[in-house]
Protein backbone atom coordinates (compact mmCIF):
# COMPACT_ATOMS: atom_id res chain seq x y z
CA UNK A 1 0.00 0.00 0.00
CA UNK A 2 1.90 3.09 -0.93
CA UNK A 3 1.70 6.67 1.19
CA UNK A 4 -1.67 8.21 -0.87
CA UNK A 5 -3.55 5.41 0.02
CA UNK A 6 -2.96 5.46 3.73
CA UNK A 7 -3.91 9.09 3.77
CA UNK A 8 -6.92 8.37 2.35
CA UNK A 9 -7.82 5.21 4.19
CA UNK A 10 -6.97 7.38 7.56
CA UNK A 11 -9.03 10.33 5.85
CA UNK A 12 -11.85 7.53 5.84
CA UNK A 13 -11.56 6.25 9.21
CA UNK A 14 -11.47 9.90 10.80
CA UNK A 15 -14.70 10.28 9.01
CA UNK A 16 -16.55 7.24 10.44
CA UNK A 17 -15.20 8.09 13.79
CA UNK A 18 -15.82 11.30 14.36
CA UNK A 19 -19.67 10.30 12.75
CA UNK A 20 -19.82 7.40 15.25
CA UNK A 21 -18.97 9.90 18.04
CA UNK A 22 -21.15 12.37 17.17
CA UNK A 23 -24.02 9.78 17.08
CA UNK A 24 -23.39 8.29 20.66
CA UNK A 25 -22.97 12.12 21.74
CA UNK A 26 -26.68 12.47 20.67
CA UNK A 27 -27.81 9.02 22.15
CA UNK A 28 -25.79 9.67 25.65
CA UNK A 29 -26.59 13.30 26.43
CA UNK A 30 -29.72 12.80 27.98
CA UNK A 31 -28.56 10.62 30.81
CA UNK A 32 -25.87 13.95 31.55
CA UNK A 33 -22.92 11.79 29.65
CA UNK A 34 -20.11 14.18 28.16
CA UNK A 35 -19.38 14.35 25.17
CA UNK A 36 -15.97 12.94 25.88
CA UNK A 37 -17.49 9.86 27.28
CA UNK A 38 -18.59 9.69 23.44
CA UNK A 39 -15.32 9.94 22.07
CA UNK A 40 -13.11 7.71 24.53
CA UNK A 41 -16.69 4.81 23.99
CA UNK A 42 -16.26 4.78 19.92
CA UNK A 43 -12.41 5.04 20.25
CA UNK A 44 -12.22 1.57 22.31
CA UNK A 45 -15.09 -0.15 20.58
CA UNK A 46 -13.28 0.31 16.98
CA UNK A 47 -9.60 0.62 17.99
CA UNK A 48 -7.50 -1.94 16.05
CA UNK A 49 -7.54 -3.92 19.35
CA UNK A 50 -11.61 -4.61 19.55
CA UNK A 51 -14.36 -4.30 16.93
CA UNK A 52 -12.07 -2.56 14.31
CA UNK A 53 -9.59 -5.32 13.77
CA UNK A 54 -12.39 -7.49 12.96
CA UNK A 55 -13.95 -5.01 10.22
CA UNK A 56 -10.48 -4.85 8.70
CA UNK A 57 -10.27 -8.88 8.55
CA UNK A 58 -13.61 -8.48 6.58
CA UNK A 59 -13.08 -6.26 4.34
CA UNK A 60 -9.41 -6.74 3.88
CA UNK A 61 -8.38 -3.23 4.46
CA UNK A 62 -6.36 -1.77 7.10
CA UNK A 63 -8.79 0.80 7.58
CA UNK A 64 -9.23 0.81 11.42
CA UNK A 65 -5.43 1.87 12.74
CA UNK A 66 -3.25 3.82 14.58
CA UNK A 67 -0.44 5.44 12.86
CA UNK A 68 1.18 8.66 12.44
CA UNK A 69 -1.00 10.37 10.23
CA UNK A 70 -3.65 9.98 13.14
CA UNK A 71 -1.44 10.93 15.64
CA UNK A 72 -0.72 13.94 13.73
CA UNK A 73 -4.35 14.74 13.97
CA UNK A 74 -4.89 13.44 17.58
CA UNK A 75 -1.80 15.89 18.60
CA UNK A 76 -3.46 18.97 16.58
CA UNK A 77 -6.52 18.45 18.03
CA UNK A 78 -5.21 18.58 21.73
CA UNK A 79 -3.44 21.70 20.80
CA UNK A 80 -6.19 23.39 19.76
CA UNK A 81 -8.47 22.77 22.33
CA UNK A 82 -6.04 23.93 24.88
CA UNK A 83 -5.18 27.01 22.75
CA UNK A 84 -9.27 27.88 22.59
CA UNK A 85 -9.35 28.14 25.87
CA UNK A 86 -5.85 30.13 26.80
CA UNK A 87 -7.77 32.46 23.74
CA UNK A 88 -11.16 32.76 25.63
CA UNK A 89 -9.36 33.86 29.31
CA UNK A 90 -6.58 36.09 27.97
CA UNK A 91 -4.02 37.22 30.44
CA UNK A 92 -6.63 39.22 32.61
CA UNK A 93 -8.56 36.30 33.64
CA UNK A 94 -6.00 34.25 34.48
CA UNK A 95 -4.72 36.53 36.48
CA UNK A 96 -7.58 37.49 37.75
CA UNK A 97 -7.72 34.39 40.18
CA UNK A 98 -3.95 34.60 41.25
CA UNK A 99 -2.46 33.63 44.32
CA UNK A 100 -5.45 31.88 44.71
CA UNK A 101 -5.45 29.95 41.81
CA UNK A 102 -1.71 29.21 42.22
CA UNK A 103 -1.90 27.77 45.39
CA UNK A 104 -5.27 25.69 43.95
CA UNK A 105 -3.03 24.53 41.45
CA UNK A 106 -0.27 23.79 43.63
CA UNK A 107 -2.43 22.17 46.32
CA UNK A 108 -4.72 20.03 44.06
CA UNK A 109 -1.47 18.34 42.21
CA UNK A 110 0.58 17.68 45.29
CA UNK A 111 -1.82 15.89 47.35
CA UNK A 112 -2.99 13.08 44.99
CA UNK A 113 1.03 12.59 44.45
CA UNK A 114 1.80 12.27 48.17
CA UNK A 115 -1.77 10.22 48.91
CA UNK A 116 -1.13 7.51 45.90
CA UNK A 117 2.38 7.77 46.69
CA UNK A 118 1.96 6.70 49.95
CA UNK A 119 -0.68 4.12 49.13
CA UNK A 120 1.16 2.08 46.22
CA UNK A 121 4.65 2.55 47.91
CA UNK A 122 3.15 -0.54 49.99
CA UNK A 123 3.63 -2.92 47.05
CA UNK A 124 5.62 -1.10 44.34
CA UNK A 125 9.51 0.71 44.59
CA UNK A 126 10.23 4.08 44.99
CA UNK A 127 10.19 5.02 41.41
CA UNK A 128 7.21 3.27 40.25
CA UNK A 129 4.69 4.71 43.06
CA UNK A 130 6.59 8.01 42.58
CA UNK A 131 5.40 8.00 38.74
CA UNK A 132 2.17 6.94 39.79
CA UNK A 133 1.82 9.67 41.76
CA UNK A 134 2.75 12.60 39.01
CA UNK A 135 -0.24 10.69 36.50
CA UNK A 136 -2.17 11.45 38.93
CA UNK A 137 -1.18 15.03 39.65
CA UNK A 138 -1.84 17.35 36.76
CA UNK A 139 -5.95 17.78 35.67
CA UNK A 140 -6.30 17.30 31.64
CA UNK A 141 -6.64 20.43 30.63
CA UNK A 142 -8.05 18.84 27.05
CA UNK A 143 -11.39 17.55 28.70
CA UNK A 144 -11.95 20.31 31.11
CA UNK A 145 -12.11 22.45 28.30
CA UNK A 146 -13.72 20.28 26.01
CA UNK A 147 -16.54 20.60 28.93
CA UNK A 148 -16.69 24.11 29.04
CA UNK A 149 -16.96 24.64 25.24
CA UNK A 150 -19.87 22.95 25.59
CA UNK A 151 -21.45 25.17 27.83
CA UNK A 152 -20.13 28.47 26.96
CA UNK A 153 -19.06 28.47 30.75
CA UNK A 154 -15.84 30.91 30.25
CA UNK A 155 -17.46 33.55 32.02
CA UNK A 156 -18.76 31.66 35.27
CA UNK A 157 -16.30 32.45 38.48
CA UNK A 158 -15.32 28.58 39.09
CA UNK A 159 -14.60 28.46 35.63
CA UNK A 160 -11.93 30.85 35.69
CA UNK A 161 -10.40 29.53 38.45
CA UNK A 162 -10.68 25.81 37.35
CA UNK A 163 -9.12 26.60 34.00
CA UNK A 164 -6.03 28.79 35.22
CA UNK A 165 -5.68 26.28 38.04
CA UNK A 166 -5.50 23.79 35.77
CA UNK A 167 -3.28 25.33 33.24
CA UNK A 168 -1.01 26.03 36.70
CA UNK A 169 -1.11 22.54 37.65
CA UNK A 170 -0.20 21.46 34.36
CA UNK A 171 3.66 23.09 35.63
CA UNK A 172 3.16 22.01 39.08
CA UNK A 173 3.04 18.49 37.93
CA UNK A 174 5.85 18.68 35.20
CA UNK A 175 8.12 19.95 38.17
CA UNK A 176 7.39 16.81 39.92
CA UNK A 177 7.55 14.56 36.88
CA UNK A 178 11.21 16.09 36.85
CA UNK A 179 11.93 15.89 40.27
CA UNK A 180 11.31 12.19 39.68
CA UNK A 181 13.00 11.56 36.78
CA UNK A 182 15.90 13.21 38.11
CA UNK A 183 15.85 11.25 41.25
CA UNK A 184 15.92 7.47 38.63
CA UNK A 185 18.06 9.11 36.63
CA UNK A 186 21.04 9.72 39.23
CA UNK A 187 20.01 7.24 42.02
CA UNK A 188 21.01 9.92 44.25
CA UNK A 189 18.92 12.57 45.99
CA UNK A 190 20.71 15.69 44.95
CA UNK A 191 18.47 18.80 46.64
CA UNK A 192 20.66 21.48 44.99
CA UNK A 193 20.47 19.77 41.70
CA UNK A 194 16.59 19.15 42.46
CA UNK A 195 16.21 23.07 43.40
CA UNK A 196 18.16 24.32 39.93
CA UNK A 197 16.20 22.06 37.49
CA UNK A 198 12.89 23.37 39.20
CA UNK A 199 14.08 26.93 39.67
CA UNK A 200 15.08 27.23 35.96
CA UNK A 201 11.60 25.59 34.57
CA UNK A 202 9.38 27.90 36.69
CA UNK A 203 11.93 31.06 35.42
CA UNK A 204 11.63 29.99 32.03
CA UNK A 205 7.79 29.71 32.00
CA UNK A 206 7.35 32.66 33.73
CA UNK A 207 9.59 34.65 31.02
CA UNK A 208 7.91 32.68 28.23
CA UNK A 209 4.47 33.81 29.41
CA UNK A 210 5.21 37.45 30.00
CA UNK A 211 7.39 38.12 26.73
CA UNK A 212 4.42 36.73 24.75
CA UNK A 213 1.63 38.54 26.47
CA UNK A 214 3.83 41.87 25.65
CA UNK A 215 4.68 40.99 21.82
CA UNK A 216 2.32 38.74 20.42
CA UNK A 217 -0.48 40.85 20.61
CA UNK A 218 1.49 43.62 19.54
CA UNK A 219 2.03 41.47 16.52
CA UNK A 220 -1.06 40.76 15.76
CA UNK A 221 -2.36 44.22 15.59
CA UNK A 222 -0.34 44.98 12.72
CA UNK A 223 -1.86 41.88 10.59
CA UNK A 224 -4.21 42.74 8.39
CA UNK A 225 -7.84 41.23 8.58
CA UNK A 226 -7.90 38.70 5.73
CA UNK A 227 -4.35 37.13 7.46
CA UNK A 228 -5.09 37.18 11.37
CA UNK A 229 -6.50 33.66 11.18
CA UNK A 230 -3.94 32.51 9.43
CA UNK A 231 -1.14 34.41 11.60
CA UNK A 232 -2.58 33.07 14.97
CA UNK A 233 -1.88 29.16 14.18
CA UNK A 234 1.47 30.16 12.65
CA UNK A 235 2.07 31.74 16.33
CA UNK A 236 0.52 29.10 17.89
CA UNK A 237 2.61 26.39 16.79
CA UNK A 238 5.83 28.60 16.33
CA UNK A 239 5.86 28.89 20.18
CA UNK A 240 4.93 25.32 20.52
CA UNK A 241 7.85 24.26 18.17
CA UNK A 242 10.41 26.56 20.60
CA UNK A 243 9.04 25.63 23.87
CA UNK A 244 9.16 21.80 22.70
CA UNK A 245 12.85 22.95 21.95
CA UNK A 246 13.55 24.30 25.25
CA UNK A 247 12.02 20.88 26.91
CA UNK A 248 8.44 22.09 28.02
CA UNK A 249 4.92 20.40 26.99
CA UNK A 250 3.29 21.16 23.84
CA UNK A 251 0.12 21.81 26.42
CA UNK A 252 1.53 24.57 28.42
CA UNK A 253 2.81 26.30 25.09
CA UNK A 254 -0.37 26.30 23.91
CA UNK A 255 -2.03 27.72 26.27
CA UNK A 256 0.43 30.62 26.71
CA UNK A 257 -0.17 30.67 22.47
CA UNK A 258 -4.11 31.49 23.26
CA UNK A 259 -3.82 33.87 26.17
CA UNK A 260 -1.54 35.79 24.82
CA UNK A 261 -3.83 36.16 21.43
CA UNK A 262 -7.05 36.38 23.77
CA UNK A 263 -4.71 39.78 24.48
CA UNK A 264 -5.19 40.89 20.94
CA UNK A 265 -7.92 43.50 19.50
CA UNK A 266 -8.46 40.96 17.25
CA UNK A 267 -8.94 38.30 19.74
CA UNK A 268 -12.93 37.78 18.25
CA UNK A 269 -11.91 36.92 15.38
CA UNK A 270 -9.60 34.53 15.83
CA UNK A 271 -12.05 32.96 18.26
CA UNK A 272 -15.04 32.60 15.82
CA UNK A 273 -12.28 30.63 13.76
CA UNK A 274 -11.41 28.62 15.95
CA UNK A 275 -14.44 27.85 17.23
CA UNK A 276 -15.05 26.33 13.20
CA UNK A 277 -11.64 24.02 13.75
CA UNK A 278 -12.66 22.63 17.04
CA UNK A 279 -16.15 21.64 15.78
CA UNK A 280 -14.49 19.26 13.66
CA UNK A 281 -10.87 18.33 15.02
CA UNK A 282 -11.86 18.61 18.47
CA UNK A 283 -12.85 15.58 19.36
CA UNK A 284 -10.05 13.58 17.31
CA UNK A 285 -8.18 13.69 20.54
CA UNK A 286 -10.12 11.73 22.68
CA UNK A 287 -11.09 9.10 20.35
CA UNK A 288 -7.48 8.67 19.66
CA UNK A 289 -7.18 8.05 23.71
CA UNK A 290 -9.84 5.67 23.53
CA UNK A 291 -8.44 3.77 20.50
CA UNK A 292 -4.59 3.17 22.27
CA UNK A 293 -6.63 1.50 25.28
CA UNK A 294 -6.51 -2.21 24.73
CA UNK A 295 -9.52 -3.99 25.98
CA UNK A 296 -6.99 -6.45 28.00
CA UNK A 297 -6.58 -3.53 30.99
CA UNK A 298 -9.98 -4.58 32.02
CA UNK A 299 -9.16 -7.96 32.09
CA UNK A 300 -7.09 -8.41 35.06
CA UNK A 301 -8.89 -7.71 38.22
CA UNK A 302 -5.87 -6.71 40.80
CA UNK A 303 -5.22 -4.37 38.27
CA UNK A 304 -8.88 -2.72 37.96
CA UNK A 305 -8.83 -2.59 41.71
CA UNK A 306 -5.30 -1.29 42.20
CA UNK A 307 -6.89 1.49 39.03
CA UNK A 308 -10.07 2.06 41.18
CA UNK A 309 -8.05 2.71 44.09
CA UNK A 310 -5.46 5.09 42.36
CA UNK A 311 -8.64 6.89 40.47
CA UNK A 312 -9.93 7.24 44.10
CA UNK A 313 -7.20 8.60 45.59
CA UNK A 314 -6.50 11.16 42.68
CA UNK A 315 -9.87 12.46 43.35
CA UNK A 316 -10.19 13.46 46.67
CA UNK A 317 -7.04 14.43 46.92
CA UNK A 318 -7.61 16.70 43.83
CA UNK A 319 -11.60 17.94 45.64
CA UNK A 320 -9.07 18.51 48.79
CA UNK A 321 -6.58 20.84 47.27
CA UNK A 322 -9.02 23.02 44.87
CA UNK A 323 -12.19 23.23 46.91
CA UNK A 324 -10.82 25.52 49.85
CA UNK A 325 -8.99 28.02 47.19
CA UNK A 326 -11.55 28.24 45.40
CA UNK A 327 -13.84 28.47 47.93
CA UNK A 328 -11.98 31.74 49.22
CA UNK A 329 -12.14 32.94 45.38
CA UNK A 330 -15.84 31.99 44.74
CA UNK A 331 -17.34 32.74 48.07
CA UNK A 332 -19.86 29.94 46.82
CA UNK A 333 -19.99 26.16 48.16
CA UNK A 334 -21.64 25.24 44.84
CA UNK A 335 -18.97 26.87 42.49
CA UNK A 336 -16.16 25.58 44.54
CA UNK A 337 -17.75 22.44 44.51
CA UNK A 338 -17.87 22.43 40.77
CA UNK A 339 -14.33 23.92 39.82
CA UNK A 340 -13.04 21.02 42.33
CA UNK A 341 -15.09 18.44 40.28
CA UNK A 342 -13.82 20.11 37.08
CA UNK A 343 -10.32 19.45 37.32
CA UNK A 344 -11.27 15.50 38.58
CA UNK A 345 -10.38 14.53 34.77
CA UNK A 346 -6.30 13.25 34.43
CA UNK A 347 -7.08 11.70 30.39
CA UNK A 348 -4.33 13.00 28.47
CA UNK A 349 -1.43 14.16 30.96
CA UNK A 350 -2.36 10.72 32.70
CA UNK A 351 -2.16 8.49 29.79
CA UNK A 352 1.52 10.36 28.45
CA UNK A 353 2.77 9.49 31.82
CA UNK A 354 1.60 5.92 31.88
CA UNK A 355 3.34 5.88 28.11
CA UNK A 356 6.77 7.70 29.70
CA UNK A 357 6.91 5.22 32.29
CA UNK A 358 6.52 1.89 29.81
CA UNK A 359 8.75 3.46 27.27
CA UNK A 360 11.42 4.12 29.82
CA UNK A 361 11.15 0.46 31.48
CA UNK A 362 9.41 2.04 34.87
CA UNK A 363 6.77 0.47 34.73
CA UNK A 364 5.77 -3.12 33.51
CA UNK A 365 2.30 -3.77 31.75
CA UNK A 366 0.46 -4.13 34.91
CA UNK A 367 1.38 -0.78 36.67
CA UNK A 368 0.79 0.75 33.11
CA UNK A 369 -2.50 -0.53 32.65
CA UNK A 370 -3.80 0.80 36.61
CA UNK A 371 -2.34 4.02 35.28
CA UNK A 372 -4.64 4.42 32.35
CA UNK A 373 -7.82 2.62 34.36
CA UNK A 374 -7.49 5.98 36.65
CA UNK A 375 -6.89 8.19 33.62
CA UNK A 376 -9.91 6.92 32.07
CA UNK A 377 -12.30 6.32 35.41
CA UNK A 378 -11.08 10.01 36.56
CA UNK A 379 -11.99 11.48 33.35
CA UNK A 380 -15.03 9.92 32.85
CA UNK A 381 -16.85 9.78 36.03
CA UNK A 382 -15.61 13.62 36.48
CA UNK A 383 -17.03 14.75 33.32
CA UNK A 384 -20.31 12.76 33.93
CA UNK A 385 -20.70 14.41 37.03
CA UNK A 386 -19.45 18.08 36.15
CA UNK A 387 -21.81 17.82 33.26
CA UNK A 388 -24.77 17.15 35.31
CA UNK A 389 -24.08 19.48 37.99
CA UNK A 390 -23.38 22.43 35.40
CA UNK A 391 -26.95 21.39 34.25
CA UNK A 392 -28.29 21.09 37.20
CA UNK A 393 -26.64 24.17 39.02
CA UNK A 394 -26.27 26.61 36.11
CA UNK A 395 -27.79 25.70 33.61
CA UNK A 396 -31.03 25.01 34.90
CA UNK A 397 -30.63 28.50 36.98
CA UNK A 398 -30.44 30.44 33.75
CA UNK A 399 -33.31 28.94 32.45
Amino acid sequence: MNTSDVVYLTLLELSILLTAAQAVRVLTQRYYLPSIFAELLVGMILSPYALGEFLNSVFHVDLFQINSYLILFANFSVILLIFASGLSHGFKNLRSSGLLGFLAATFGALIPVILVYFAFRIIYPLEVSALMGAASAATSLAATSSIIEDFKLYKENFSRIMISAAALDDVVSLIILSVILEIESIKVLSILNIAYNVSITILSWVIILFLSVVIIPRVLSRVRDELVNQVSLFILFLLVFLMLLLGFSPIIASFIAGVAVGESIKSSKISSFTSTLLSIFGPIFFIYVGMETPISVFINIDDVLLGLLMAFLASIGKIAGIFPFAFLYTKSVKDSFLASIGMLPRGEVGLVIATLGLTSAIFNIDEFSQVIIMALVTTIVGGVLFTYLVKKWVIEVRK
